[in-house]
Parts: C-alpha cells; structure tokens; sequence
C-alpha cells in the first residue's frame, strides 16, 4: 500500500498512548476508528482528547474551530471487526504482552484488506515474534511511538526482516505527513535505538545515585539543565562534531573504563521496588509523592509538562 491509498485509520487499544496516538491522525484530517474492550475506556478517551486538543489550540497549533471537527472524525467501537476492517492503517497499541499481540495480530489480518498495514505500537517485543501467525508479513511493521504520543514528535519506524520495503516506506512518509518525525531503524535490535541509549544512560545515573554521588533532585537539575538542555536543540552526534572529535576521543579513553557496565539490574530500582514502591503510582519513588505533593498538584504537574513540551514542540519541531 502506498501513502496516497490511505485514507481510514484503525487503533487498537484507548489507554495513555492508543487516544494520543489516535488524536495525532485526527489532527492531520484523517478518520479515526478507536477500539477498545470497554465503553468506559473508550468515553475516557474521547474526554482526555478533547482537553489535550483545546490545549493544542491554546497553543495555536489548531485552531479552535477544529476541535469540533477533529472529534467528529473520530469514531469508537468494542468491535474488532468494524474498527479493523475498513482500516488502511491499523496501529495496535494494546498491552506488552506476547500472546495478547500474537492473538490480535492473527485475527487482525483475518478481518481487514490485504492490503491494509498492520503496524505495532509495541517498545519491548519484536514484531518477528509478534508477527509469527500471520500468513502475509510483508505488511507488518512496528511504529514506536513515545509518551506522550500526541506531542512527543519521534516516532521509530522499525523494519523486521520480512516487512516490505514498499510498508517501511510508506509507514514513514505517513508519519511525515501527520508531522511526526520519524526514525528509519533498520535492523530489528531489542529496544530499538531511544529506549538502548535511555537504558544506558539509566544504568549510570542508577548506579551515581546508588553511590550517593548526588540526590535525585540534584541528579534531575542536572541533567535537565546540560544533557536535556543541549540535546533539546541537536543531537548527541552533531554535539560531538561541535565539540570536536579528539576531544570526545580523549574523554572516552578517561571515562569508559571508570563508567558502569554491569548486565545486573539496578540496585536503586531493586530495593525501592521490594519496599512496595512504583513511583507515582504508589505514591512514591525516588521522590515521596503522598508527602510533597497532592493529587491537584500531581495534576498541575503534567498539565504544566504537557504545556511546556508543547512550547518545544513549536518552536523546535513546528516552525
């Protein structure tokens, strides 16, 4: 299938990141099918992309007119068949589990076009495994989107070894047109290419706080105002041809054989997770959210998140 072929797009699942994905086709003038099991997740959806579509256009990146417009594009169903069946593009953002893909993937491609794209939302599973029931894999491919999905603009693109040349690429411009910015990974590596360099720079700041080299505010002051700072702008590649080559040549001859390289889970995460804590969700982590803060402040918070990537958004991404 070719980019001008489609033109009905299908999500599967209307959690966190399926009603953000689905809310970034809608905002690019395509119809949306949204599915989930229960009518109760899927009203919640429809009511989060409301909100996060008035903030979008408090942010002047639609106008308000369009709300309404974009909403009636958008259409929800318990139903597989009627959502996955006239789908052109259908994403599947349901939970990381193997065996629910593999089933959802194998009745997906029962129910649509042949034709149809089937592409996976998933950030931990390889769409070879995935994909292991489906007669026609040439028209599976994985789109990796990031929380959250609706304002986060990289979308990884990864090809498995049998995905077609013609899905690959037609996955990617798709991503282009609905003013994503996407990334061509060409091999399919565990974790792909953000989360592999995220988990290595996790495994050093884990083990500096471990030390008690710093605090976790200090830690996050740090790297916001530096590492996030400077990478907000370029990338980690143009930084070193910035700074000059000999020089990072010199600093990695000082630095890598002092750098954790432990294959073990973190002991930071191991003991805070044994002590019954899940971050927010618990209401603590490496900061105490049922002390520092309230459920209306932990609200404010992501809203204040939310406004601030958007500002990136524009003036990074969007110009």
């Amino acid at each position: 299938m070719k980019i001008e072929d489609i033109h009905k797009v299908s999500v599967l699942g209307a959690g966190i990141m399926g009603h953000g994905i689905a809310q970034s086709f809608l905002m690019a003038g395509y119809p949306v099918s949204l599915y989930d099991i229960k009518d109760s997740v899927l009203d919640t959806a429809r009511s989060h992309i409301e909100k996060n579509l008035r903030l979008f256009s408090e942010f002047d990146l639609i106008k308000e007119g369009e709300i309404g417009t974009c909403l009636h594009r958008l259409t929800t169903t318990t139903d597989l068949e009627s959502c996955a069946g006239p789908g052109d593009f259908i994403l599947e953002a349901a939970p990381e589990d193997l065996q629910l893909k593999q089933r959802l993937f194998e009745e997906v491609t029962s129910l649509c076009t042949k034709d149809a794209i089937v592409a996976s939302n998933t950030s931990s599973l390889r769409l070879t495994d995935i994909g292991v029931l489906v007669k026609e894999k040439g028209r599976l491919v994985t789109t990796h989107w990031f929380n959250p999905p609706h304002i986060v603009p990289t979308v990884e693109v990864v090809r498995a070894r049998w995905t077609s040349k013609e899905t690959f690429e037609t996955a990617y411009s798709l991503l282009l047109k609905i003013r994503k910015v996407p990334v061509r990974i060409k091999e399919e590596v565990p974790g792909f290419l953000v989360n592999r360099v995220q988990m290595a720079m996790a495994r050093e700041i884990l083990n500096l706080y471990e030390r008690g080299v710093a605090d976790a505010e200090d830690i996050d002051r740090a790297v916001r105002g530096s590492i996030g700072f400077r990478l907000a702008s370029i990338g980690p590649l143009m930084t070193m041809d910035l700074g000059g080559l000999k020089l990072w040549l010199n600093v990695c001859k000082n630095l890598f054989p002092l750098i954790n390289s432990s294959t073990e889970p973190p002991r930071a995460l191991e003991r805070l997770t044994s002590q019954g804590n899940d971050g927010i969700k618990s209401g603590k982590g490496f900061y105490d959210y049922t002390r520092d803060f309230s459920q209306e402040e932990l609200d404010r918070a992501v809203r204040e998140r939310d406004r601030e990537f958007l500002n990136r958004l524009k003036n990074l991404y969007l110009k």
